[in-house]
């Protein structure tokens, strides 16, 4: 069952409140600003999480080998206005900060999709944020799509430029 209820703090002042506890708490992990409006997201599934842990493992290297960073998750865009969390990023370390917990942009993020989540649904924050490469993993229908920013769109790759990284590699790696 999808849920959705949108409201602002004017109209519930204790909204307000509740989003200063999660912040808190540290319940605001994977939360997200979707131009001025605040998304509550939980955790990621068990399977969800095994998965970013194993491939995040297995990014390490090829990573470093290029002297960038990885993070998981990583906060991209602009804190209370507008900001996405992919479980998994790869960035320049002297890029941009918007704060001091979030960078203005990232060469590849990594969505893993969880169930509900509409695929490419934030493909466009990405592209306004000038992120290179974008790998979405389907943990359900076992697929893997990466793309990269070619001019003003997004096109299907085999193999990133970012890392030495194929479609295949990662399909590899997806439980069986």
């Amino acid at each position: 069952m999808t849920m959705m209820v949108q409201t602002s703090t004017d109209e519930v002042p204790e909204l307000l409140e509740r989003i200063e506890r999660r912040r808190a708490s540290g319940l605001d992990r994977y939360d997200e600003w979707w131009e001025g409006v605040y998304r509550i997201v939980t955790g990621p599934s068990p399977e969800h999480g095994e998965f970013v842990i194993a491939f995040g493992a297995a990014l390490v290297p090829l990573v470093h080998a290029r002297g960038l960073a990885l993070s998981a998750p990583l906060n991209v865009g602009v804190d209370k206005y507008d900001a996405k969390v992919p479980d998994l990023g790869i960035f320049r370390r002297d890029t941009l900060r918007t704060s001091p917990a979030f960078v203005e942009t990232a060469e590849l993020v990594v969505e893993v999709l969880s169930p509900g989540e509409r695929a490419g649904e934030k493909l466009s924050f990405y592209a306004g944020r000038n992120v290179k490469e974008y790998l979405e993993v389907d943990l359900s229908a076992r697929s893997v799509r990466l793309l990269a920013r070619r001019d003003a769109t997004w096109v299907a790759i085999d193999r990133s430029d970012v890392i030495d990284l194929t479609v295949d590699d990662v399909l590899a790696l997806l439980p069986h």
